[in-house]
């Protein structure tokens, strides 16, 4: 079974970096894999493009480089993520978990029994090695749960303490729209973010967050989250878009 570097890197106590794909291009994710950027890359169901055929493409195209592929599915449910893991995501992220029970049945998703309910399946296991769905094995897959909610902040420690969670990650626009403070954030999102990185502490969980640019990265990690991923193929595409038409006004003299 091929090792987890991004779970490494978190037990290590060390930033693991990460790119976020939404268009659901494989050609995109050959752009991203063979630059070799980051440590993992997040190919996002919930509110990108990706979809069972592309995402195969996808975990096929990242099998074979070092970046650790990750796929965030739709809802918490074992059959969307036993999916995820039979094409060959290392790692699933789990959105909108507010308690200890939806944080258990996210973990039992993801390992065979009698630790889960995750069934023997999915023939590209056979490209992770024959011990692939063996329960020690099955922990090379992170389990991220996704902590976006006013509700799941106040929970954050029971969340965060259930055994099998590799990483609590919290989706920042989300949290502030149920805190009442969105888009701006402000000091309230602060503070919640900073309960989140010591509930994480408190439970042994490290604990991550989606960043806007290279800034907020650096502001996150002083803050204490370790997964920072935080560039993406949409918004790679449409910064070397307008940086195009800007040069090319200049050029023109316009």
């Amino acid at each position: 079974m091929r090792t987890n570097t991004f779970l490494e890197k978190l037990s290590n106590g060390e930033v693991a970096t990460g790119s976020w794909l939404t268009m659901g291009s494989p050609i995109a994710a050959e752009i991203f894999a063979q630059g070799d950027f980051f440590d993992t890359v997040v190919m996002d169901m919930q509110h990108g493009y990706w979809h069972e055929h592309t995402l195969l493409q996808g975990m096929q195209i990242f099998l074979n480089t070092s970046t650790v592929p990750i796929a965030r599915v739709v809802r918490n449910e074992v059959g969307f993520i036993s999916r995820a893991l039979d094409m060959g995501a290392m790692g699933v992220i789990i959105p909108l978990v507010n308690s200890r029970e939806e944080a258990e049945a996210a973990v039992a998703a993801m390992r065979p029994p009698p630790e889960g309910e995750r069934s023997l399946g999915g023939s590209r296991l056979l490209f992770y090695g024959e011990d692939a769905f063996l329960a020690e094995s099955c922990r090379q897959i992170a389990c991220i749960v996704m902590i976006e909610t006013k509700e799941a902040v106040e929970r954050a420690e029971e969340i965060l303490s259930v055994p099998g969670v590799d990483c609590g990650f919290v989706g920042p626009g989300d949290l502030a729209i149920s805190m009442g403070c969105y888009p701006d954030r402000g000091p309230v999102h602060e503070e919640a973010l900073r309960k989140i990185v010591e509930a994480g502490r408190t439970a042994g969980t490290p604990t991550g967050i989606l960043c806007r640019n290279p800034e907020e990265v650096r502001h996150m990690a002083e803050m204490g989250f370790q997964y920072l991923p935080q560039f993406g193929d949409l918004r790679a595409l449409a910064e070397a878009a307008a940086e195009n038409a800007k040069a090319v006004r200049v050029a023109l003299g316009k």
